[in-house]
């Protein structure tokens, strides 16, 4: 495979601050997303008679943290679920909806991110991006997809959709707007489906075949990556994304200071001389790590092969390009 599948690192952050624990989101109170079926929004077409869906995320325990703001009381975050496990979910929701008895392919579907968030940005974000301000929730799905036949996969399309709403439409009118969330997936999954068939279509007669070992196996790399494996952890400061995914800090002269609640990072130039930093990637102790945001430290925690972080909003980086959504 020439073009490798992007191994992601979920960073979350809560609107709850310093209210609820930063530790874990397993003990969040759980929200149950049921898929429903789009309304409108059945495939154009279908070439698959039955889809299988493996969960490569990195962390598969949930789909999403939402915090939920009511109109008494304190903001409260929810870990979202499915009932089942999320490929037991979606395989039966588009063998229930989205197959046809005589198609030509079996479909199998690599899940590689799927997570619905509220939507919050930080000042800088919003600076260069106004209409972000805007935005209330995400719903981010990425996926590859196969067409099975002969026991041969045929890659067909690699889908990175990002769905968001806006202030000004009818979600800020009700206090629990996650509870639409599954019908709206619903209606993603299906527009996925119709473009891979037609994809497929195309594709056919010239496109090459793969076994499904390799696509398990290039998979399985996506997270062989030093900083998810290694417990021993480099002290220093990253000064990218790459020395952070490599766990190879190139600063050594720094050091860190408690100003009022926030931890700030100062290095020392060769001169001695010591200047605050606002765009270092993180830094490590040897024990913890923490990542830099508008010039504040928060640490990191590990929950499966995922790295989640606390402060203002969910936020997600993918470990091939450090981009944060």
């Amino acid at each position: 495979m020439k073009n490798p599948i992007s191994v992601t690192l979920f960073l979350s952050l809560s609107l709850a601050g310093a209210a609820q624990s930063a530790t874990s989101l397993s003990g969040l109170s759980t929200v149950t997303i049921d898929l429903k079926t789009a309304r409108d929004l059945e495939p154009a077409i279908s070439l698959f008679h039955h889809f299988e869906v493996i969960d490569a995320r990195p962390d598969t325990s949930r789909i999403g943290v939402h915090t939920y703001v009511p109109t008494v009381g304190a903001p409260h975050n929810h870990q979202l679920v499915f009932h089942r496990p999320a490929a037991t979910e979606l395989a039966d929701y588009l063998n229930a909806h989205c197959t046809r008895p005589d198609g030509p392919y079996t479909a199998l579907i690599i899940l590689r991110s799927l997570w619905l968030s509220d939507a919050h940005y930080l000042r800088e974000q919003k600076i260069n991006d106004p209409g972000r301000a805007y935005e209330r929730t995400h719903i981010r799905l990425k996926a590859e997809i196969y067409a099975v036949r002969d026991s041969l996969f045929m890659p067909v399309l690699r889908f990175d959709t990002l769905q968001a709403y806006k202030r000004s439409n009818p979600y800020t009118n009700i206090a629990t707007y996650y509870s639409l969330w599954d019908r709206d997936l619903t209606g993603i999954l299906n527009h996925m489906v119709d473009s891979a068939a037609q994809l497929a279509l195309a594709k056919q007669a010239g496109s090459r075949r793969l076994r499904l070992q390799d696509i398990l196996q290039y998979n399985q790399a996506r997270f062989e990556v030093p900083i998810s494996g290694n417990a021993d952890l480099t002290p220093g400061v990253y000064a990218s994304f790459s020395e952070f995914r490599n766990n190879a800090p190139s600063i050594h002269d720094f050091e860190v200071k408690l100003e009022k609640t926030h931890r700030l990072l100062y290095i020392r130039d060769a001169g001695g001389s010591s200047y605050y930093s606002h765009d270092a990637w993180g830094y490590c102790d040897g024990k913890n790590i923490y990542i830099m945001r508008d010039g504040i430290l928060y640490p990191l925690w590990k929950e499966e092969r995922a790295f989640y972080f606390f402060t203002q909003v969910y936020k997600e980086i993918d470990m091939d390009s450090g981009e944060i959504d």
